[in-house]
């Protein structure tokens, strides 16, 4: 770069430039593969930036790099960005010097306008216009959005996976009524419970039991489907108003979002962990946590729950949290019934989101995971392309994926453990994920 006078220092002459607090630095994601930085320092040569360093270390990240440069005028903070956002660079910017609230001012609305073309890959033009008139007509959510894209820049790659997950969520919004579509499958004959499982265009996975005497659902896709759901279920010869039960692994709004609409049309009781109480409360799906992340998380609770529109339950009956026995690391923290069948709930370790509970039921070899143990394969070639999966269950939006990780690990063990139990009966376990189809656990190597 030295060879080709990427460093070069073109504005001497210019004190302002020269002074060293008018400065600004950039983070950027870049793909680790042969010239990607080099093109990129082509691009700041373009703008005429006057750099001072560059930093990378792939021991340290090995997508991340910053670069510091002088600045001339806030417009060239302007021409810059906008050319990353369109070449879809992530990136955060960090401004010291002159200028400082107009310069900030340009650095949000690039941050915004990143989001909207982000946006622009999975919405038309005209939904796009309605979520962009949503944005610029409230001033505390145009904040959020930046704010949250400011947090998102200060872990570029976790944020980068926020950022996309929630532009997968906004995309709902241009998926209801008529654009509202479903996949369901098979139902199964499982004992005497009828098992239905539907996936909505985005969310999480629905599934209901249906005994001889009572239906429950396990976990609830966004709100903004509520009357969509309601339509499909009728169509698939359910009557949402028998089900009087409700059963919540985690309160990500995919997965709780429809509860809080059954518990007031049906008066519908809805069963989750106590912990979930404090993350509606303070919208932030960390809360209770001391992850780094935790602004993070509270700007993308904000966000996702006001274009998903999920209503949580007024009345939750809370599972309770004294441990009765253990399942290998997982302690059993309280049981429900269907029909007299008994079900286990196992609290999670806490990798995922705090108030995670997984199901299981070993007579009718059923076990709800959530978000851990997705089948990759089911998912939808949308989910897997823009959400990026397998770097999403590395890093996504966990609160200790280091955590996450082990305990996947060890839930995975147990599944396995527990089949073989079942196989000795000429049964078998099969594993209902939050997000895609369930399958046999036996198809995981």
């Amino acid at each position: 770069m030295t060879k080709e006078n990427f460093l070069e220092e073109k504005y001497q002459e210019d004190l302002q430039i020269t002074n060293l607090n008018n400065v600004l630095k950039i983070s950027v994601y870049l793909e680790n593969k042969p010239g990607t930085l080099a093109e990129f320092a082509k691009l700041l040569k373009k703008h005429e930036a006057n750099v001072i360093y560059m930093i990378y270390n792939e021991v340290i990240s090995e997508n991340r790099c910053e670069i510091a440069f002088y600045v001339k005028k806030p417009e060239q903070i302007n021409s810059l960005a906008h050319e990353m956002n369109i070449l879809g660079y992530y990136y955060n910017f960090e401004y010291s010097g002159a200028d400082e609230e107009k310069t900030n001012k340009i650095i949000g609305l690039n941050l915004l306008e990143r989001f909207f073309l982000n946006l622009k890959k999975i919405i038309g033009e005209e939904e796009i216009e309605k979520v962009k008139e949503i944005v610029m007509t409230s001033k505390k959510l145009s904040e959020t959005l930046v704010n949250f894209n400011r947090e998102s820049g200060k872990n570029l790659e976790t944020g980068q996976i926020f950022n996309k997950i929630l532009v997968f969520a906004i995309s709902s919004l241009s998926k209801t009524k008529n654009n509202f579509s479903y996949k369901r499958l098979p139902t199964l004959p499982i004992g005497d419970v009828l098992l239905h499982s539907f996936r909505p265009p985005t969310g999480g996975t629905i599934y209901i039991l249906e005994g001889k005497t009572e239906t429950i659902m396990i976990d609830g896709t966004y709100g903004i489907y509520y009357e969509d759901v309601k339509r499909m279920l009728l169509e698939n010869h359910i009557d949402p108003s028998k089900i009087k039960k409700i059963y919540i692994t985690h309160v990500d709004a995919d997965h709780v979002g429809l509860s809080g609409y059954f518990e007031e049309e049906y008066k519908t009781e809805v069963y989750l962990h106590p912990s979930s109480k404090g993350i509606i409360e303070n919208e932030n799906r960390a809360y209770g946590t001391d992850t780094p992340l935790f602004q993070l998380n509270h700007y993308f609770t904000i966000l996702v729950n006001y274009f998903t529109k999920p209503k949580f339950p007024k009345i939750g009956k809370f599972f309770d949290t004294k441990p009765k026995e253990f399942f290998e690391a997982f302690p059993v923290i309280d049981y429900f019934k269907l029909d007299g069948t008994e079900f286990k709930v196992l609290e999670s370790l806490g990798g995922h989101i705090p108030g995670q509970v997984f199901f299981l039921s070993e007579e009718l070899g059923l076990f709800f995971t959530g978000d851990y143990l997705l089948y990759i394969p089911s998912l939808g070639k949308e989910e897997k392309s823009f959400l990026n999966i397998p770097k999403l269950l590395m890093t996504s939006t966990n609160i200790n994926s280091k955590i996450f990780r082990e305990e996947l690990e060890q839930l995975k063990n147990l599944a396995k453990k527990i089949d073989s139990q079942l196989a000795k009966k000429g049964k078998g376990l099969l594993i209902l994920p939050g997000h895609g189809d369930y399958y046999p656990i036996r198809l995981i190597s």
